[in-house]
């Protein structure tokens, strides 16, 4: 199984065939336009946010799901998924409370209000995944704050999740080797704020983009991962 967390920098549609060449089985986009269902005939397609331009999609290309019925629309940058196997998926495409105000009406978007919220869902299940753009590094922490990212992955650790690309490389958070962010697509600035975390199932490989193949998409960078769960999709 593969499962790509990317975010495309808008315009998703003008763009899909590059990231549809990762042969994804999971592919969660940040930062896409809300499309008809049958845009992709070859994936099933969900999508969630607060403007048609600008939300989070999950396509399913061996599967299928169904959107949680605690999906909470204050929250509409985080998608729950239950897929046809029983493995739980939150899409998840993170703001800084900053950012998040500018919505008003209530809404909330840092993955820290997401835990909070569906942290019952996330810890019921045997196998689960957690992914996608968190905007935010172990760099940024000040204080205590609950937002700070040492906090963010000890809870989903408590919860059982793990970072794939941290528990493969051995790299410790805030000095990772791969950027998945090159801020103003600048080479160095570069930031690693992208993650994918499992929870039951075997990671075998973590990879990110390379600058000099996305650039021109987005100043992000695919991020993909591999497991050894063959027999992951119903037949």
């Amino acid at each position: 199984m593969k499962i790509i967390t990317w975010n495309c920098c808008l315009k998703l549609s003008s763009k899909f065939e590059a990231i549809k060449k990762l042969n994804a089985d999971i592919l969660i986009i940040q930062e896409c336009e809300k499309l008809p269902k049958d845009y992709f005939p070859d994936a099933e397609y969900h999508w969630t946010g607060h403007q048609d331009n600008k939300g989070i999609g999950v396509l399913l290309f061996n599967s299928t799901a169904e959107v949680d019925k605690a999906f909470n629309d204050k929250l509409d940058y985080f998608l729950p998924l239950n897929l046809d196997n029983g493995i739980k998926l939150l899409a998840t495409w993170s703001f800084t409370h900053r950012a998040a105000g500018r919505f008003g009406d209530g809404h909330l978007g840092h993955v820290s209000d997401a835990l909070s919220y569906y942290r019952e869902w996330l810890a019921e299940t045997d196998q689960g995944i957690i992914a996608g753009d968190f905007n935010n590094s172990i760099i940024w922490d000040k204080g205590n704050k609950e937002s700070n990212f040492l906090n963010t992955n000890s809870r989903l650790n408590s919860l059982g999740y793990q970072s794939v690309y941290h528990q493969l490389s051995g790299e410790d958070f805030g000095a990772e080797t791969a950027a998945t962010l090159y801020h103003t697509k600048k080479k160095d600035k570069i930031y690693h704020i992208d993650y994918i975390y499992l929870k039951g199932i075997k990671p075998i490989s973590a990879d990110v983009g390379i600058y000099e193949d996305w650039i021109k998409l987005s100043d992000h960078m695919p991020l993909s991962i591999a497991t050894d769960t063959e027999n992951f999709f119903k037949s």
